[in-house]
């Protein structure tokens, strides 16, 4: 029986969508269906009582893009038998600020900055985490099966000097705590989407190079998701073989036995 699987979100899309043929021949019982929006118009969509995914009301240059980037007004998700919510960073950047400006006193680092006690610093993740699951809960309302994947880190690429630099991912790069900062984080985001009946799908362990960085090799030769069939090397979107990847992710979390999610080679630098 074939599955109907709604694949939903931000520009983040994109890498799953260009990677929809090779994601139909490794399971051939799931049907995918994609809509999305850039983030900024994508954060007003929400579902209404019929369970559709919706623009913002009145807003008429989302419904346009809409249109013009998904061939449809919405996309009716009581109809899936599953879906994924590919997000937005869900409050990673502020918290990354926070922990490149401070010293965590529970910590062994010290780079004489502000001190801040972990009890603090957890507050202040759970605080910005909840509030991102709390508006996605809010825009979702009533949809279940619930699966959501943040948007993937950036690749190295944004740790050297030059015009794609971007904090705080290339100060956080450095920092010493780094995988312990990842790790709660992680953590965090899990429990706060399992307190609101959804389900994290983490970025895949393949295509990370470091704490919150991706491998340069999923930057290369991505697909645009605002227009059909450019490509460009893409530092913070990634391409098919990251949308692959995640979908496998998402499989293994959807069905733990279904057929496809075995591991891949791994993807050459």
């Amino acid at each position: 029986m074939t599955r109907t699987i709604a694949i939903v979100g931000t520009s983040n899309i994109g890498a799953v969508k260009y990677a929809a043929p090779a994601i139909a021949a490794a399971y051939p019982d799931l049907a995918l269906a994609f809509w999305g929006l850039p983030g900024g118009k994508f954060a007003d969509c929400a579902v209404d009582a019929s369970g559709c995914l919706r623009t913002a009301p009145g807003d008429a240059e989302a419904l346009k893009m809409a249109r013009r980037i998904n061939g449809a007004d919405m996309i009716d998700l009581s109809r899936a038998d599953a879906r994924l919510v590919i997000a937005d960073t869900m409050g990673l950047p502020q918290i990354l600020f926070v922990a490149c400006g401070y010293d965590v006193v529970d910590w062994p680092h010290r780079s004489d900055k502000p001190l801040l006690s972990q009890a603090a610093f957890l507050a202040m993740m759970d605080e910005v985490i909840e509030a991102a699951a709390d508006d996605l809960a809010r825009r979702f309302q009533g949809v279940t099966p619930l699966f959501v994947a943040r948007a993937p880190y950036p690749t190295t690429v944004v740790t050297r000097r030059g015009p794609l630099r971007l904090e705080p991912f290339a100060t956080i790069a450095a920092h010493p705590e780094a995988a312990r900062i990842e790790a709660l984080y992680t953590t965090a985001l899990d429990r706060a989407l399992s307190a609101r009946a959804m389900t994290l799908v983490a970025q895949p362990a393949d295509t990370i190079a470091s704490p919150f960085l991706t491998r340069p090799a999923f930057g290369k030769a991505a697909g645009d998701f605002r227009a059909a069939d450019r490509v460009l090397d893409d530092h913070r979107h990634m391409n098919a073989a990251f949308g692959a990847s995640l979908f496998r992710a998402f499989a293994l979390a959807l069905d733990p036995t279904i057929v496809g999610a075995e591991p891949r080679p791994p993807i050459e630098e």
